[in-house]
C-alpha cells in the first residue's frame, strides 16, 4: 500500500512539473517579440461568423459561415522554429454560427453561401455528359439511383435512391460518402434518419431554358443538369460561369460552412 502511495505521489509530482513548465513557457512566450507581433495582428485576421438563413415557410436553408480567430499560443509554437512571423503559419480557432446548417439538416439546402463565389453542378446519370465534364476537369456531382450508376468517375455521388433498400445499398457502396441527398429524387425519410444533407437545386438546366439559367447563375448557385441536355448548351453555361468569375466545386465543399473562410 505504501508503494502505491509513493507511485501516486510521483505521478502527481510529474504532472505538476509539466503543468508548471508549460505555465512558465507560456509566460516567457507572451513577452517575446514574436508573440507580441502575433497578438498585434489578431484583430486584423479575425472574422465574425455568419448565421445560416432559414426560410421557415419553405423549410429551406442557405448555409452560414464559421467565424475564425487566431490561436495565439498555437501560432507561436508553429512559428517558433521558423524564427519569425509568417502569416502562412497562423493557426485558427473556428467559431460555429449560432444558426448553423449542422443543426438543421432536416431543411432543404437551396444554395451555398454566396461569399464563397462558387457554384455546384449536379447531373442526372449520363455517360456523354460525364465524359465531357471529366475531359474539362470539372468537379461535379452525380445522382445515383442504384449501385449501377456508380462508375470509376472522380465525381462526387449523391444518394438519389427513392426507397429504403436502395438507399442502404448506396450508402455502403459510395466511397468517400459525403452524405448528400437531393429532394425529388431521394427517399427523404431515409435521408433525415441518416443525418444526410438534402439539396434542393433552384436552377434546372434543360435545352429549352438556356437564357434563363445564364441570367440566374450567381455565387452559391446549385445547378441541376438534365441527362438530355445537349453538350453545346452545357458548354454555354460553363462559359457563363467562367465569365462571372465563379469557381465550380463539389456540392460538399459548396455547402461547407468552414469553406467560406
Amino acid at each position: 500500500m505504501k508503494r502505491i502511495f509513493e507511485w501516486l505521489g510521483g505521478f502527481a509530482l510529474i504532472a505538476f512539473s509539466f503543468y508548471f513548465t508549460d505555465k512558465v513557457s507560456l509566460m516567457v512566450a507572451s513577452k517575446s517579440e514574436l508573440m507580441q507581433e502575433i497578438v498585434s495582428v489578431s484583430d486584423e485576421y479575425k472574422e465574425d461568423y455568419i448565421d445560416a438563413v432559414i426560410d421557415v415557410k419553405d423549410n429551406t436553408i442557405v448555409p452560414g459561415k464559421y467565424g475564425k480567430e487566431i490561436n495565439n499560443e498555437e501560432s507561436y509554437l508553429n512559428m517558433h522554429d521558423f524564427g519569425s512571423f509568417n502569416e502562412n503559419y497562423l493557426v485558427y480557432d473556428y467559431i460555429k454560427p449560432k444558426t448553423s446548417l449542422e443543426d438543421n439538416k432536416d431543411k432543404y439546402i437551396v444554395s451555398g453561401n454566396p461569399q464563397n463565389r462558387s457554384v455546384g453542378i449536379i447531373i442526372e446519370p449520363s455517360e456523354n455528359i460525364q465524359k465531357y465534364l471529366d475531359s474539362k476537369d470539372i468537379e461535379y456531382d452525380i445522382i445515383a439511383n442504384s449501385a449501377q450508376d456508380i462508375t470509376d468517375s472522380e465525381a462526387e455521388y449523391i444518394n438519389g435512391a427513392n426507397n429504403l433498400e436502395y438507399f442502404k445499398t448506396l450508402d455502403s457502396k459510395i466511397s468517400n460518402n459525403k452524405h448528400i441527398c437531393i429532394k425529388e429524387y431521394s427517399n427523404l425519410d431515409s435521408c433525415i434518419n441518416s443525418n444526410y444533407y438534402i439539396i434542393l437545386p433552384q436552377i434546372k438546366l434543360q435545352n429549352s431554358n438556356i437564357v434563363e439559367v445564364k441570367n440566374n447563375i450567381s455565387p452559391g448557385s446549385i445547378i441541376l443538369i438534365s441527362s438530355k441536355t445537349d453538350i453545346k448548351n452545357i458548354e454555354l453555361i460553363l462559359n457563363e460561369i467562367s465569365y462571372k468569375d465563379l469557381d465550380i466545386v463539389y456540392i460538399s465543399k459548396l455547402i461547407d460552412e468552414k469553406e467560406a473562410n
